[in-house]
């Protein structure tokens, strides 16, 4: 048996109509509303493979197979060449009695008899249990979807965006071909209209009002649109029975974007209201799942100001304080520039978005619009200026390393107070000033942990285990160990606020005499603040590269102490080694037996440090152009007057 199963419009029955004119032994039986009895479609099997009609009894399986048989019979039909007969349409048939039928006819079809199938629906229940023992063959939905070429090949250079949203849906095409866009638009609204909408539940109609709002939904936004708790069932039945709609995991539903088309412009067109509250609802629910770019660009098309910013006013901090700075600034970049100048807590907003990002210019400049207008509160209970006052401290903190006098006498909770008290902490670290820099750090920790601010936790937790580092303390690994992790759930424009980790790391590796560890931890620290504003924290990159040069002043006296220790005739070897010549040859060359070349070439590796004789000669050339450039720069200082200009020798 073979099953072709696909949206209504996908082509299945021009496929199998095209077939039954190439082939005589195909018989096709167009099922109606006509055949949904057992006895009219059973009626109608006998009759389209050339039996005589008459009121046979359905449930007298034996009697009705060996008439349908004696019919084969009759026309010629065998095993070999057996009667293709193409049911078309079975979605049609719902009465129980009448699938019985179809599923007896399918589980004891005569030899001489082949089916063929088309329905809309993705796998009708009567083949279920030939379709799990192997005797079923589907050409499914994908299959029909023409090709690009496909497309092409029919509509020449009129292929645009129009025409790519039917997703290769063959009525569309074709429509396109036949008549044009506009003729093909008003066309295809009639049958959706008809086939699609037209044998629905009011229910269902419902449901796909709200779902095309979105295009795509899961069972929480399904529920938050319609208010509907089945609608994951309702939704789901549909998308077997009529195929314009998938299911995936998640689960996800998503419509067919021909049919999303049609319900939104006939929605927007007749029942305004409803649509507009419709997006405003998703509005809300993306908002609430951190899509807040999504979200107020909904609210902007639909013309609500004032519901975008409360929107943005709400939920920024949820995004910026995960380490997401970027979908806020992609949300604000949806808001007309002179309402976002105008209301100093959006001002606000985009100073700690250009903060978090590492943009400490952008940031102080939105502090100073914000300031124009202070007369209003951040949020409850949090005056305007004094969250102007505490991003400044911050802002000078990162770039100076150092704070204002006077204190800030309002009460601070959530973000504000977790930046507060890091900004104390980091300028207290850079003091010297430890045990005070340690203590403000925790403070920042409990802080961001309560509010859930990603973001200065891991700033805080840099902090803390870089004052831990420099004050000795044995926990300043765990601490930076701890602010990495966390730092993996921020998004890479973030990645800054680990510096003062690495740089801990450095710290420690240093005064443990590791140096290759304490460069590397150095030089990522330096690499994490690449990204950004050479203004951003200017400390922590002066103590990079202090422990930089410190680690290259080491590896040279290590150097120098190893060169010394050579003795001559180990350098007359090493010397050798530089050249062509075998151990055997150099032994001849210096008058030695080989063993003893080789027992002076043990030492001279041991000496250096090295395992073989290329890093060796690596060893006393970088020695000789370092001897070359002390001696040239001797000369240079020596020859050099007053007036800049060497004398001649």
């Amino acid at each position: 048996m073979i099953v072709i199963s696909g949206p209504a419009g996908a082509g299945k029955t021009t496929l199998v109509r095209t077939w039954a004119r190439d082939e005589p032994q195909v018989r096709l039986l167009s099922i109606s509303r006509h055949h949904n009895t057992a006895v009219s479609l059973l009626n109608a099997v006998v009759e389209a493979v050339g039996g005589a009609p008459h009121q046979g009894d359905p449930d007298n399986m034996p009697v009705w197979l060996d008439q349908l048989a004696r019919a084969l019979a009759a026309a010629a039909f065998t095993p070999e060449q057996p009667c293709r007969l193409v049911l078309d349409g079975v979605e049609a048939v719902s009465d129980a009695q009448a699938r019985q039928l179809l599923r007896d006819l399918v589980e004891n079809v005569p030899p001489a008899l082949q089916l063929i199938v088309t329905t809309r629906q993705r796998s009708p229940d009567w083949i279920s249990r030939s379709r799990a023992c192997g005797f079923v063959m589907s050409i499914k939905a994908d299959e029909l979807r023409l090709g690009p070429s496909e497309v092409q090949s029919l509509l020449g250079d009129n292929v645009h965006e129009d025409v790519q949203r039917f997703d290769g849906w063959a009525l569309g095409v074709g429509l396109v071909a036949a008549v044009g866009g506009a003729e093909a638009e008003e066309a295809i609204r009639d049958f959706l209209r008809s086939e699609v909408m037209g044998r629905v539940t009011t229910e269902v109609r419902h449901l796909l009002y709200a779902v095309s709002i979105a295009g795509e939904v899961g069972p929480a936004l399904a529920i938050h649109l319609t208010g509907n708790s089945a609608a994951g069932e309702v939704l789901a039945r549909f998308a077997a029975t009529t195929q314009f709609a998938t299911v995936t995991e998640g689960p996800v539903f998503k419509l067919h974007p021909v049919l999303v088309k049609y319900l939104t412009d006939e929605l927007a067109t007749e029942q305004w209201e409803s649509y507009a509250a419709l997006r405003r609802r998703h509005a809300d629910w993306l908002a609430r799942q951190d899509r807040l770019d999504e979200s107020i660009r909904l609210y902007i098309e639909l013309g609500s100001g004032a519901e975008a910013r409360a929107a943005l006013l709400t939920h920024w901090q949820r995004c910026v304080l995960s380490g997401d700075a970027q979908i806020v600034r992609c949300a604000l970049g949806h808001l007309p520039p002179e309402q976002l100048a105008a209301d100093p807590r959006l001002c606000m907003v985009m100073a700690m978005v250009n903060i978090a990002s590492g943009d400490m210019f952008e940031g102080q400049r939105w502090i100073d619009v914000a300031e124009a207008h202070e007369d209003m509160d951040m949020e409850p209970g949090l005056p305007v200026g004094v969250a102007i006052e505490v991003a400044r401290r911050f802002v000078l903190a990162l770039t100076t390393g150092s704070m204002p006098d006077g204190a800030v006498d309002h009460p601070l909770h959530g973000l504000w107070s977790a930046i507060f008290e890091l900004s104390h902490g980091l300028c207290s670290v850079w003091s010297g000033e430890y045990a005070i820099a340690a203590a403000r750090l925790r403070r920042a920790e409990v802080a961001a942990r309560v509010s859930g601010d990603h973001l200065a936790l891991v700033h805080a937790l840099a902090g803390l285990a870089l004052a831990q580092a420099l004050d000795g303390d044995s926990h300043a690994i765990e601490s930076a160990e701890e602010a990495l992790t966390m730092a993996g759930r921020l998004s890479p424009g973030c990645g800054w606020t680990t510096a003062n980790a690495f740089l801990a790391l450095a710290v420690v590796h240093l005064s443990a005499g590791s140096k290759y560890r304490a460069r590397a931890a150095a030089n990522q620290a330096l690499t994490s603040l690449r990204g950004v504003s050479g203004h951003l924290e200017q400390q922590t990159r002066v103590r990079a590269l202090a422990i930089l040069g410190t680690a290259e002043e080491e590896d040279e006296r290590d150097t120098s102490a190893r060169r010394q220790v050579l003795s001559s005739r180990e350098r007359r070897v090493l010397t050798a080694l530089s050249g062509p010549l075998t151990l055997r040859e150099i032994a001849d060359e210096l008058c030695v037996s080989r063993n003893t070349v080789k027992s002076q070439v043990s030492s001279i590796f041991r000496k250096l440090g090295v395992h073989d004789r290329t890093a060796a000669v690596a060893a006393a050339r970088s020695w000789t152009s370092d001897q070359q450039e002390r001696g040239a720069h001797a000369v240079s200082v020596r020859h050099r007057p007053a007036g800049g200009r060497t004398r001649p020798e």
